[in-house]
């Protein structure tokens, strides 16, 4: 601003610029734990660990911040509570963060998108959770309250072990097949809403429980004489008809009984015994229906020959009641009832009905138990569980009904309240006039607080349009009923206390008409059993029945580490890939149909017969499973210089006949059948089987004899699930593929081969999946990489996989940080053991378990694994990282990033008990304290040694760099010293951009640098340095381009590792006289 007018104006010029202080040390910590973790704080979801939240950079500042974000950090165990050391799905990383956090206040925490919890052991195939609400029928903890009559005992037996189908597989005609079960056994038909009880009669027969096929699978009458002579021409009398014998044997009797006609009666000869059967058509007096029969003699010795006493006998019967109303049966009841007759004890006391019914709650992923009580029907249930009605029935209220076509059979199904308060159902036609006049339908309408229904009320059409239906409904007059046409046009038939209505046609189609039908969605309509409809609330919801709880398919791209011993083993006849039994004359002559017949052998030691301990035959094929570091190691018995012997095949040979190839190739013996649910076929099946998936290798491209190892369905490998994998999005081309698999979904094997065509198993297989996710993590991170996240240490703690990636984000964030790098932890601590891996001897691709391949002068790999406890005080291992990290962090905080964090000032190790390697054979921790001979191997090898000293303890023993050739870099303490100047040059120089580039300026910017160099003289960072910013360095072209330059060089400081002390022995009197020369230097 100008003054007009006299004044003051003051302003000030900010040209105090000073070089700033950097934050202390703050590392990256790249991790994989579990998802959706309980938080720490013990409630909740630990966000960090939530899938839409992988790949995110968090910055942590406390150890309860930490376990708040990403739950408490999981070691495994076994189920005996021994610890699981170098097991793949550890959360090493989260442990490390966790240890760093007890002497720093800030890291920042990336978790991989990977859920560590899919990749645990499972010989089992996943699921997925099921939708919330999923209503499950539990078969398996549900009561039927079935109990059977016995005549001569006047007893009841429950009858507890009934079978349950729930697959329609083993129906016929929705009939139990006849292979199932024993004879007498029960059956409920699951697969059918209302879950009939069938009973296996003597026959072989399943018959529906009630019906007259099941009474007359229970005689009535019995009698006791096995093949008795009778008279011809002899006759008894049944409900007054007589029946006169025309032979002498009781299969006669019953031909003629049968031929009689007797309504209701029917006999038969069993075991050469005659039995006489009632059903409830039986009228004892002719002509009254009541299931009863009543024997008397006609002529001769019939009743007596036979074993029969005169008298009334009734039919079996089924009574469906409560605990309490017990049958009267015996044969002191006014109508005792034969053997085989049933009570349904609808009450769960005493071992009564009792339905298992629970709903899925996604809040906490689990299925919640629901009452279900048994009632006779919808206006039974109203009065047992509201008095008022209906309308204070819950939503989401259940009961199951008995018998429910009303006809004595034995029958259950659910229902579920779907709306509370009033009932209110709407038709569907909406139409001006779709009535005609003068037809007709009856009402009944529940009551309040009683069981019985209004007397049908007939309802005449007035009118052919619904208003004029609704007005003839409301002149009815039914209690508690209403009618009215919405805004739209649609028909509304209420009842206000959200009780029950059944309405019947009897002249035309009226309820019809108005669409008041049974397919209106939201289900309150269904059909009645005397041609009627049921309007109600009560509503038979979706169910799933079984014995174990419902699923979905998993979760798209879900894991699954296949655990357990399987195998399918194809070979090529030259032309396709065929079972391996298939082919009885292979490349090499042998008859493989005489293989073991379960397949692959699966031992520790070489088999010397067949598991049938038949003796072995050429071809036989053996997994070694002594050596499950290696496998598969796969052995064929083969002859070998006119002796037969096993033969190791060659795991990384896929060119000839000898050979083996790695890839997925089925799943299930079939193309249409659901690989989560459906049954699996066993391996030993597939020996026989040459079906094959689309996505096979092509048998074309190797020779005849070749095996195939299908990584699909064999186990110890990690599946991923690929929904609608086989559809015309991934195989397009219709000339290769002319036709789809009906099951388009598929499990492929994501930890795939190595780059010598063996495949990565077992453990290796886990590891592979977990590296390549958290590579992911790091390489496609943008957070990472954004200025605004400032951290100098970065690690991936127990992944050596992961090297190469945080190497090159270092270089993206201009090399301002240090890379610390894991050893494997079942790296023996041997001089050879270290110098191959170190050296990568076995020339592997990439950094691994194998061998180390990267160089970088800003990367420091440590030596070995250390023992220290979890947050439960378990023992556990961790990687060399855990232990380098907290001594990092530590010495910085002592001292500067230039001054090496080794030795014992500023190398100790605070957060280990034990320092060793994981034993590969055993899978135990062998404690190992690192002597000075593996020291020497260690540092020639560029990996720095975590040692034990006496009376000092645990420390770091190393300050090399993996720089590939000597200079200052090869040490930590420079390439920090370094890569801290790097980022604090950046920081300064900043604040020059866009200023004029003359002396000024360049002279500010040299007193800067000049500041800073003093700064690092003084606490010890350099020796000496020189700066240069002025015009022989910015040369007219250079400030024609815009450009500024200073250069700078610096003597840094070294750190004393190598200290040498001459003694030398004098003789009296020649140090006093000084005849003493120094050691020479060198």
């Amino acid at each position: 601003m100008a003054l007009t007018s006299p004044g003051v104006e003051v302003t000030v010029i900010d040209e105090s610029n000073y070089v700033a202080n950097q934050a202390g040390t703050v590392a990256s910590i790249i991790i994989a734990t579990a998802q959706d973790k309980t938080s720490g704080t013990g409630t909740g979801t630990a966000a960090g660990t939530t899938s839409a939240n992988a790949g995110k950079t968090y910055l942590i500042g406390s150890q309860r911040d930490l376990v708040s974000t990403f739950g408490n950090p999981s070691f495994y165990q076994t189920a005996a509570g021994t610890p699981i050391h170098g097991y793949e799905i550890n959360e090493y990383g989260l442990m490390a963060a966790y240890s760093l956090l007890g002497v720093s206040n800030r890291v920042y925490v990336t978790r991989a998108a990977v859920d560590l919890s899919e990749l645990a052991n499972s010989t089992s195939r996943p699921v997925g959770s099921p939708a919330g609400g999923t209503i499950w029928f539990d078969t398996g903890d549900t009561r039927w309250g079935v109990f059977e009559w016995t005549k001569s005992s006047d007893t009841f037996t429950n009858k507890s072990d009934i079978i349950v189908i729930t697959s329609a597989t083993d129906l016929t005609g929705g009939v139990p097949k006849t292979s199932i079960g024993a004879i007498g056994s029960y059956a409920v038909v699951a697969t059918n809403v209302s879950n009939p009880l069938y009973y296996k009669n003597r026959s072989n027969a399943w018959v529906l429980v009630g019906s007259t096929s099941w009474q007359t699978s229970w005689p009535s009458i019995a009698g006791t004489s096995a093949s008795p002579t009778l008279t011809n021409n002899n006759s008894i009398v049944l409900n007054g008809t007589t029946v006169t014998l025309s032979g002498t044997t009781v299969a006669q009797l019953a031909a003629n009984i049968n031929s009689a006609s007797i309504t209701g009666v029917t006999a038969d000869a069993v075991d050469n015994k005659i039995e006489i059967y009632a059903t409830s058509s039986a009228a004892s007096d002719g002509s009254t229906t009541d299931g009863k029969v009543i024997l008397a003699n006609g002529s001769g010795t019939i009743l007596t020959n036979t074993g029969l006493t005169a008298g009334t006998y009734a039919c079996p019967k089924i009574q469906q009641s409560e605990h309490y109303s017990v049958p009267e049966y015996k044969t002191t009841d006014t109508t005792p009832r034969p053997t085989g007759s049933i009570w349904i004890k609808t009450t769960a006391i005493n071992t009564g009905a009792s339905f298992d019914i629970s709903v899925y709650d996604t809040a906490t992923a689990a299925f919640t138990s629901v009452d279900a009580p048994l009632y006779e029907n919808d206006q039974t249930a109203l009065k047992n569980l509201d008095t008022t009605g209906g309308k204070a029935i819950a939503v989401g209220t259940y009961y199951v009904q008995y018998d429910v076509s009303e006809n004595d059979t034995v029958t259950y199904k659910i229902f579920r309240r779907y709306a509370a308060g009033i009932l209110e159902v709407t038709g569907n036609i909406d139409a001006a006039t779709p009535l005609t006049g003068s037809e007709q339908f009856t009402i009944q309408a529940s009551a309040a607080n009683s069981t019985t229904l209004t007397s049908a009320a007939t309802v005449t059409l007035s009118g052919t349009s619904l208003a004029d239906m609704a007005s003839d409904i409301n002149a009815a007059n039914v209690a508690n009923v209403s009618a009215a046409v919405t805004s739209d046009g649609f028909l509304t038939i209420s009842h206000t206390l959200g009780g029950s209505l059944i309405l019947k046609d009897t002249s035309g189609t009226p309820l019809t008409d108005a669409g008041i039908v049974t397919t209106i969605t939201t289900g309150q309509v269904r059909a009645g059993n005397n041609s009627d409809l049921i309007v109600s609330n009560w509503v038979a919801p979706t169910h799933t029945a079984s014995a174990t709880s419902p699923s979905a398919d998993p979760t798209a791209d879900r894991y699954w580490y296949h655990g357990g011993t399987e195998a399918d083993i194809l070979i090529s006849d030259g032309t396709i890939w065929k079972g391996y039994q298939n082919v009885t004359s292979d490349a090499r002559g042998f008859n493989l149909s005489n293989t073991d017949p379960a397949g692959v052998i699966f031992s520790a030691t070489a088999p010397s017969t067949q598991s049938d301990e038949t003796a072995l035959v050429v071809g036989d094929l053996w997994l070694d499973t002594s050596d499950l570091e290696n496998y598969p190691k796969l052995y064929r018995y083969q002859v070998v210089s006119s002796e037969n012997r096993w033969v190791l095949i060659d795991n990384t040979d896929q060119t000839t006949e000898d050979g083996i190839l790695f890839a997925d190739a089925r799943y299930m013996g079939d193309t249409s059948t659901d690989i989560v649910t459906g049954t699996l076929t066993t391996t030993k099946a597939l020996l026989t089987s040459d079906v094959v998936d689309i996505d096979k290798p092509d048998p074309t491209l190797y020779p005849r004899g070749m095996l195939l190892f299908n990584t699909r369905r064999s186990s110890y490998n990690v599946k991923q699930f690929k929904s609608d994998y086989f559809s015309r999005t991934n195989f397009s081309d219709t000339t290769l593929y002319p036709t789809l698999p009906t099951e388009k979904d598929a499990w492929v094997t994501a930890s795939g081969n190595k780059s010598d065509g063996s495949p990565f198993m077992g453990r290796k297989a886990v590891r592979t999946v977990v590296a390549a996710s958290m590579k992911s993590a790091i390489d496609s991170s943008e957070e990472l990489r954004e200025d605004a996240r400032t951290f100098n240490i970065i690690a991936a703690p127990g992944y050596p996989e992961l090297i190469p990636n945080m190497v090159s984000l270092n270089n993206d964030r201009r090399t301002t940080g240090f890379v610390v790098g894991d050893t494997p932890l079942r790296l023996a601590a041997t001089g050879t053991a270290i110098s191959s891996w170190a050296s990568n001897q076995v020339a592997a691709a990439v950094d691994g378990e194998d061998g180390l391949t990267t160089v970088d002068p800003y990367l420091g790999v440590f030596y070995p694994a250390g023992q220290t406890n979890d947050l439960s005080g378990n023992t556990i291992v961790v990687p060399s990282s855990h232990m380098a990290l907290r001594t990092i962090s530590r010495s910085d905080d002592q001292s500067f990033p230039w001054l090496a964090p080794a030795g014992s000032r500023r190398g100790l190790v605070d957060n280990a008990t034990a320092i060793g390697y994981i034993n590969s054979a055993t899978g135990e921790f062998t404690g190992d304290n690192i002597r000075e001979s593996l020291r020497d191997t260690l540092y020639q090898q560029k990996v720095n040694p975590i040692t034990f000293f006496n009376g000092v303890g645990i420390m770091n023993y190393g300050n090399k760099t993996r720089a590939s050739t000597p200079s200052s870099l090869d040490r930590i303490n420079v390439a920090r010293l370094v890569a801290y100047l790097r980022k604090t040059m950046q920081e300064t120089a900043l604040g020059f951009v866009f200023e004029p580039n003359d002396k000024i300026t360049r002279d500010e910017l040299k007193e800067q640098v000049e500041q800073l160099m003093n700064d690092l003289v003084a606490k010890r960072g350099i020796y000496d340095y020189l700066v240069v910013c002025d015009d022989t360095n910015n040369t007219p072209t250079r400030i024609d381009r815009n450009e500024l330059y200073v250069d700078i060089a610096i003597e840094p400081v070294k750190a004393a590792e190598f200290i040498f002390i001459p003694i030398r022995l004098k003789n009296t009197g020649e140090i006093s006289s000084g005849n003493v020369a120094a050691a020479n230097a060198v």
